[in-house]
């Protein structure tokens, strides 16, 4: 049997950093200072009230004499408010920029417990602990600072870590450390009225999702320039990923869980062609930045990686109705790749530079029943191709047949396709209906403090003969899975959360790998 790679599992959707991100600076962030608002139009002075009564009252002449009163009164009434806002622009320029400042220190703990089984039902139970200290200074509502850094630790029963090490002190990490500039912001501080031009730039180490995050969806140290114009919205992006943990697609490659070095990088125009419906293009380009040199798998089989993707993407998003929203994305790739380092029997031969082609796609469709308890429903259909002559379904070992076009879709991106079996999107068909609502809602704040639903999934191989991301036969249906979750903000600052998934296998799953699959998460976050 070749030695090829085992891959450890996914992290879990609910911890993906896409699920918890830094909401963008906008033009609502609002002040230190707050000024009253100006006056309401509807609101006269009590000398604006005595002319209208006398005029209710009075002949034509003087009635119209009154009325110039009445007209003065506004006009001077009008030039108060112009000076009461040059006024407090001007204040607002003297002030000393602790004034003008908004500063949020504090620190998040969290404590989780896993219990996932893999691929043969085996159960691994892991605890693990983490706290962030973070650290956000807004300024005049233009200007961000955000940093975060993460301490954690992995507990593990003893023999259920799927790389081997065990428990584990992860470094700290700083996993965001940003600036961000909204120049809209910046001008609705200063007292004026909001602009139709806006530039936004955040720069730094963030977390970048690309529309869905069918092709990029993880940390980079990137800069990102956001331009609207009118109904247009165009964003560049360019980076590199950042953090150590960065899980990489190619799991034959020596540090993919510890190293993942990639650039990217990308422009999108999206076109408002009314409130409902927004279309959109892109360009995204990846390449390889790992410097792993050439690997001998085995011992006799010496293995190059060296992966360079690009992405055309188009598609749309907006409201069918009040009650209907949607989103839909499709995907080209192409780019080019080296090829397994083995043909079949398992004689090694010389790689070849091959090219790409390969696509995915997914449509989203959400119905909110617009109720005090936020119940929705939602419908997904997840596809992405596949390739017939690879034995795995992203490695470079045990990948694309020398010569040959590779036809698998693969990339750092990160669509939800459940908690037990979490399969990529390469050469699977997926099938999803969720629905939730709030249990508990809180009568002042109107948010659910208490929230709970429900998935189903549906999995099927597109191409029967290709692999994906897990063991399977040539068959094409892969089996379906439930999920659960119930969210529960018991305060303001503690809250849990209990996820459980199970996934029951179909034809396409091997013989010796056909039991149920579960997984279960249980955690408690603390923020002060």
């Amino acid at each position: 049997m070749l030695p090829i790679p085992i891959r450890a599992d996914r992290v879990p959707p609910l911890l993906h950093p896409s699920l918890v991100q830094v909401q963008p600076l906008t033009s609502t962030t609002q002040p230190t200072v707050r000024h009253d608002p100006a006056p309401d139009p509807r609101r006269r002075p009590a000398a604006t009230l005595l002319v209208a009564a006398l005029l209710a009252t009075s002949g034509g002449a003087s009635a119209l004499a009154q009325s110039q009163d009445v007209q003065r009164l506004q006009r001077l009434e009008q030039q108060m408010r112009d000076r009461d806002v040059e006024n407090r622009m001007n204040a607002r320029l003297g002030q000393k920029i602790s004034e003008r400042a908004i500063i949020d220190v504090g620190v998040i703990g969290r404590a989780g417990l896993f219990v996932i089984d893999d691929s043969f039902s085996e159960s691994h139970t892991l605890r693990q602990y983490e706290a962030s200290v973070f650290l956000r200074a807004d300024f005049d509502g233009a200007h961000r600072f955000f940093g975060r850094l993460r301490f954690q630790y992995d507990d593990w029963n003893s023999g259920d870590s799927f790389d081997g090490d065990g428990d584990d002190f992860n470094d700290p990490v700083v996993d965001r450390a940003f600036y961000e500039f909204d120049y809209r912001g910046l001008i609705e501080a200063q007292g004026s009225s909001s602009p139709d031009f806006n530039l936004n730039l955040r720069a730094g180490r963030q977390y970048i999702q690309w529309n869905s995050g069918l092709t990029l969806s993880a940390p980079l140290d990137a800069g990102q320039l956001t331009l609207e114009f009118g109904e247009f919205t165009f964003t560049a992006i360019g980076g590199r990923t950042s953090t150590r943990d960065l899980i990489d697609f190619d799991g034959s490659r020596p540090s993919f869980d510890s190293r993942t070095a990639r650039w990217f990088y990308g422009g999108q125009l999206d076109w408002r062609v009314n409130a409902n419906h927004t279309p959109f293009i892109y360009l995204l380009a990846q390449e390889d930045d790992n410097d792993d040199g050439t690997v001998d798998i085995g011992g006799f089989f010496p293995t190059a990686f060296d992966y360079n993707s690009r992405y055309l993407g188009i598609g749309s998003k907006g409201a069918l109705s009040p009650s209907w929203s949607y989103s839909v994305e499709g995907v080209y790739q192409f780019g080019d790749t080296l090829s397994n380092s083995f043909i079949d029997g398992g004689v090694p031969v010389q790689q070849t530079r091959d090219d790409i082609s390969a696509f995915a796609a997914i449509a989203s469709l959400t119905y909110l029943f617009r109720d005090d308890r936020d119940t929705r429903l939602d419908f997904d259909i997840i596809a992405g191709s596949g390739d017939d002559d690879r034995l795995d379904a992203s490695n470079t070992f045990g990948g694309n047949a020398p010569n040959t076009k590779d036809n698998a879709f693969n990339s750092l991106g990160f669509v939800n396709t459940g908690l037990a079996l979490a399969p990529t999107v390469s050469n699977l068909l997926t099938l999803h209906a969720g629905i939730s609502s709030s249990l508990l809602v809180n009568r002042t704040t109107r948010r659910g403090d208490l929230r709970a639903g429900a998935d189903l999934f549906i999995f099927n191989k597109l191409d029967k003969d290709a692999p994906i991301s897990v063991a399977t036969d040539d068959s094409h249906y892969v089996g379906f899975e439930v999920d659960f979750f119930v969210d529960w903000r018991i305060f303001s600052d503690l809250f849990a959360t209990v996820r459980y998934g199970a996934f029951f296998p179909g034809a396409a799953i091997p013989g010796d790998q056909d039991k149920r699959r579960d997984f279960v998460y249980i955690g408690v976050t603390y923020a002060f």
